[in-house]
């Protein structure tokens, strides 16, 4: 199984790294799904909710406000100024 490498980082933290089976972040002009084998991809994030599915089928959800996304060769770079976890739902299992 194809995984992707993800790092999500703030200015002065870590948020998340390690594998991820895809991600979902706000780019500027929409939501934009990245999975493994995608082509090279940089673009700017707005205001959203990035999603990482791990490979155990977690979802790591966090609130941005800007930064940027970088895929390549299956590793996701993201960068932002802060990122806030995402309230669980209670209709999520």
């Amino acid at each position: 199984m194809s995984a992707l490498e993800v790092t999500f980082v703030t200015a002065d933290r870590t948020v998340w790294t390690g594998q991820a089976s895809q991600v979902v972040v706000p780019a500027i002009d929409g939501s934009m799904g990245i999975l493994p084998q995608m082509q090279p991809t940089l673009a700017i994030l707005g205001d959203g909710v990035i999603r990482i599915h791990d490979l155990d089928g977690h979802v790591d959800e966090r609130s941005v406000s800007g930064g940027f996304v970088s895929v390549d060769s299956d590793v996701v770079t993201i960068g932002v100024d802060d990122a806030e976890a995402q309230a669980p739902h209670a209709d999520r299992i």
